[in-house]
């Protein structure tokens, strides 16, 4: 590329830069939503764990009293916490991201922490259900 009088040059070298540009914003742009994909799967994961306990709690409650089950949760492959309160839910918490399970059984769940590779005896104590590690 020779220097010219006309700014031939220039203009070839400004062209060339505006391709590149194009070009890596797209590969920026590619990359940012294939994260976006995988955190979504995460997600959906903790969420079918999270419905998971949900129907063993359900499960338990709806078979009356003596009824258990046991929980065995998956290993800790991606960080997330369950907490079981006492108000009928379920919370997945993964990467900042809370997901709320609702349970048939509103008031009669002991609060508890469950977390990732543990096993759990879940139990119907007169229509209360509790959780044992086991």
């Amino acid at each position: 590329m020779l220097l010219d009088k006309n700014g031939q040059a220039s203009a070839e070298l400004i062209f060339v830069t505006v391709i590149f540009l194009v070009i890596a914003a797209g590969m920026i742009q590619l990359t940012g939503s294939e994260m976006n994909k995988a955190d979504t799967g995460s997600i959906a994961q903790v969420r079918m764990i999270g419905e998971s306990v949900a129907e063993t709690i359900n499960t338990v409650y709806i078979n009356g009293n003596g009824y258990s089950i046991n929980l065995t949760m998956p290993n800790k492959t991606f960080d997330y916490t369950a907490y079981v309160s006492g108000a009928g839910n379920i919370s997945m918490e993964y990467n900042n991201q809370n997901i709320t399970i609702k349970l048939i059984p509103v008031n009669s769940t002991e609060p508890v922490t469950i977390s990732p590779g543990q096993s759990y005896i879940v139990k119907n104590v007169n229509g209360t259900i509790t959780f044992t590690q086991s």
